[in-house]
């Protein structure tokens, strides 16, 4: 049987971000002894025009299409995926009869009303290293699809021509020990473009905020990999692509206790030369945490905030208080981490108070940049989604296929002036619902640069400031595009 993975995912900002469960999928395909071949999307001209050609010379039996994300995330500057996804799946149906399976994260949010939209043979809900192989193998040996765990199938006696059997249990991780293909993708034009390469040292968060859907997708307790593992990874992508930065996309990395210190240690024991950031939690982030991890490589930690008042955290269903927020700001300061806050002002019972409160304590915190959402994206399944409908403030039907989100309406015709204020006073703010948080041509030529890592640690520019916000210039200063690159570097 031949399986043709696509990558759906075209967004190019703040950066491409390489397929990487698409590449998980591809080694356990391939594992199992199926033909592979990828078709990326997120680069070139004519993206369909290419997916159309690969389709005519491979001749898939099967196509998998990976629906990263549903949508930005960002409001009131929202940009819906779902026309692009139909784009793919119409130009798909044009020329082949192959069966169509949707999966990623993006379609197990609301995997039952995108099999239906988009019209799929098939869709895989939650991990799919397990779930899509088992597919295939049902498929090539004609056992019926529809019994595999993880699997939704169309079946048109059911009442909404849906049926979904009962999920995967999430057991293991990352397939066993499975190394992600990213030999059949263009990985090295990510990291020229996005300026790191990613990798994944766990699933799953024991945490509980109230918005977030990573329990849902990956389940509520971590289900970490070895060290040494990681380490490994590591090591083979820079022999293999040569030096460049690394960002984990775990949820968090430094949770639970150990773990990223484990990680620490096996570089530092190596000698490893290796740049890298992270998203983090404030939650146990101490001293010795924040010292060992900037001794290790690390160059920047994006800390998930929310907010710096204890009301509005205990809305948001955090596991910190205020107070944990500035020491954890300060012992990263102190170590030599740079630090952006994530924040999401508007969520149920936000005052003017709370965000007052949230935007005075980061001002004393001097962070190096803080990325600031308006409004809460309200996803199906999360204890908010839940919340609002039993509170009368949004109905089942509001939270679909349609990009929802919540402002307290108590502050609504407050919060976007107070924010906008506040980035122009700090001068290292993002607004994305509000201000696009770089323009393309921007990225490219800062990219082209040599500027490697997240673009936000270079906020504490003045130049960088203005860009962001406006068409490219050359930077105003006096080193030159040489002395640029090596402040930059």
């Amino acid at each position: 049987m031949r399986v043709l993975l696509v990558s759906a995912n075209r967004e190019h900002i703040p950066d491409p971000i390489f397929p990487l469960g698409l590449a998980y999928i591809a080694t356990a395909v391939r594992q199992a002894g199926y033909q592979v071949a990828v078709t990326d999307l997120c680069f070139g001209s004519r993206p369909i025009h290419a997916l159309q050609q690969k389709i005519r010379t491979f001749k898939p039996d099967v196509i998998g299409l990976s629906l990263r994300n549903v949508d930005n995330a960002a409001y009131p500057l929202t940009v819906d995926y779902l026309a692009l996804h139909r784009e793919v799946i119409d130009a798909i149906r044009d020329i082949t009869p192959a069966m169509v399976v949707l999966g990623g994260s993006g379609f197990s949010i609301l995997p039952e009303a995108y099999m239906q939209v988009l019209d799929a043979d098939f869709g895989i809900k939650g991990e799919g290293e397990q779930a899509f192989v088992t597919l295939l193998d049902a498929l090539d040996s004609n056992h019926d699809p529809g019994i595999v765990p993880g699997v939704l199938a169309r079946k048109h006696d059911h009442a909404n021509g849906i049926h979904v059997q009962t999920p995967v249990k999430t057991d293991t991780n990352q397939g066993d020990g499975l190394r992600p293909a990213r030999h059949l993708f263009d990985y090295a034009r990510y990291v020229r473009r996005g300026g790191t390469g990613n990798i994944q040292t766990k699933r799953g968060c024991i945490f509980k905020c109230n918005y977030c859907t990573y329990p849902l997708l990956e389940g509520n307790r971590f289900r970490v990999r070895d060290a040494r593992d990681v380490v490994d990874e590591i090591e083979e992508l820079l022999l293999k692509y040569g030096p460049h930065p690394v960002f984990f996309v775990d949820s968090i990395l430094n949770f639970p206790r150990g773990h990223v210190e484990g990680i620490c240690e096996e570089i530092l024991r190596r000698k490893l030369n290796v740049r890298w950031s992270c998203y983090a939690t404030p939650v146990k982030l101490d001293r010795r945490q924040a010292q060992l991890m900037a001794q290790a490589g690390c160059e920047g930690i994006e800390l998930g905030t929310d907010a710096v008042d204890n009301d509005q955290l205990k809305r948001l269903g955090k596991s910190f208080d205020a107070a944990t927020v500035v020491r954890a700001n300060q012992y990263c300061l102190d170590a030599g981490l740079r630090v952006c806050h994530t924040l999401i002002f508007g969520g149920p019972g936000e005052t003017e108070s709370s965000i007052r409160n949230t935007c005075h304590a980061l001002r004393e915190m001097r962070p190096t940049a803080v990325v600031a959402m308006t409004g809460v994206r309200v996803y199906p399944g999360t204890p908010l989604a839940g919340q609002l409908i039993s509170t009368g403030k949004m109905t089942g039907s509001d939270i679909g296929l349609t990009p929802a989100f919540y402002i307290e309406p108590a502050i609504a015709d407050f919060l976007p002036a107070y924010l906008q204020q506040q980035a122009r006073e700090a001068g290292n703010w993002v607004l994305p619902g509000m201000e696009p948080p770089l323009l393309p041509i921007s990225q490219r030529i800062l990219r082209s640069l040599g500027v490697s890592g997240p673009l936000w640690r270079l906020l504490r520019y003045s130049w960088m400031r203005q860009i962001s916000r406006s068409k490219f210039r050359r930077p105003t200063t006096s080193w030159g595009i040489p002395g640029l690159r090596r402040r930059l570097l």
